[in-house]
């Protein structure tokens, strides 16, 4: 019996050390990876130091007014790269990444919109990207844009609201308070996930949203190499928990919403609430148009709620006609 005992240990103590090797075998493998990843796919933009912490910008073409370019919630600059290239065309434009999120560095303020709308502010400055400006916000990000547009009028020239969030929507659609927990839940796995590498051995599992190759790669690469989920489940936190004023009006500036008209269940809403959401999001949608008495809506017939990524065309366009409305402005042959 105590042969068979002794026999036994060897092999589990065999076992263990084989674990132990493995798991050091596939850490190093991790880290290897996560290095290829970030040397392969390099921030496109600069990196500027808006104070203690660098903020992420990519601007590409030339003229005036600048259109700048907002992300979505825990979204960052490479929702727009179906968009982003047409517009270079024929003016400035610029993305950036929210800070915590993208390749920008975590802030220490609140992650409410006026504060973002700040650090947004500061990053323009600090980065020599002057005005007049354009402003495009997807979801979240029209929030953002107009807090931006409320604080500093005379630097903005127009807006266009991709399917954009409503500053009451949470109150309104209390549930989406419970989906938001779903959803952080899963970030923290997977901020773990990433932070151990497992990631970045196996970044084709990461989803493809609709990007453009190039986007897809940069996307696989922050995703993987940094803390972008920790950056996300604070972001979702401070909007899902607070309760925001009723959307202020912007007078006259020239406007245009764009809003989804396909239930694309990208909410993560349950089928028995999907109907209530749509119907509070075309109301609001509308409520959204007519901030401005310049304003007007259109709707995306053939898009979810990523109007950017399934019908670009139409975000394209919207930027222009807001552009031609500019003095000055002319399109580049």
């Amino acid at each position: 019996m105590n042969k068979i005992w002794r026999w036994l240990k060897r092999i589990m103590a065999g076992l263990l050390l084989l674990l132990l090797l493995l798991g050091g075998l596939t850490y190093t493998a991790s880290l290897s990876a996560r290095s290829r990843l970030v040397h392969e796919n390099p921030p496109p933009g600069q990196l500027t130091d808006v104070g203690d912490y660098n903020m992420h910008i990519y601007c590409t073409g030339q003229g005036s007014p600048t259109v700048i370019l907002e992300a979505g919630l825990n979204d960052f600059f490479v929702s727009w790269s179906k968009v982003q290239p047409e517009i270079a065309r024929v003016t400035r434009v610029c993305s950036y990444d929210r800070a915590g999120l993208g390749w920008s560095e975590a802030s220490p303020h609140p992650r409410k919109s006026d504060a973002m709308a700040l650090e947004l502010h500061a990053l323009l400055a600090k980065s020599s990207i002057e005005g007049p400006y354009i402003l495009v916000g997807h979801s979240f990000g029209g929030i953002v844009m107009r807090q931006f547009a409320q604080k500093y009028p005379e630097e903005v020239t127009g807006m266009v609201l991709v399917d954009s969030a409503h500053e009451q929507q949470v109150m309104r659609l209390p549930f989406l308070r419970d989906t938001a927990k779903e959803f952080a839940n899963q970030f923290h796995t997977l901020s773990a996930l990433s932070s151990l590498g497992m990631m970045a051995l196996s970044p084709a599992t990461i989803p493809n949203r609709g990007f453009t190759d190039e986007a897809y790669k940069q996307y696989q690469a922050v995703l993987a190499t940094t803390s972008y989920f920790d950056g996300a489940i604070a972001e979702s936190t401070a909007f899902y928990s607070s309760t925001l004023e009723t959307p202020e009006s912007i007078g006259s500036l020239p406007l245009i919403v764009l809003s989804h008209g396909l239930s694309d269940g990208t909410n993560g809403i349950a089928d028995a609430q999907q109907s209530q959401f749509e119907q509070e999001w075309t109301r609001m949608q509308k409520e959204l148009a007519g901030l401005s008495s310049n304003g007007k809506q259109v709707v995306a017939a053939e898009s979810g709620h990523y109007i950017q990524l399934d019908q670009p065309e139409l975000v394209i366009e919207a930027i222009l006609e807001i552009a031609r409305l500019n003095v000055g402005f002319l399109i580049n042959s």
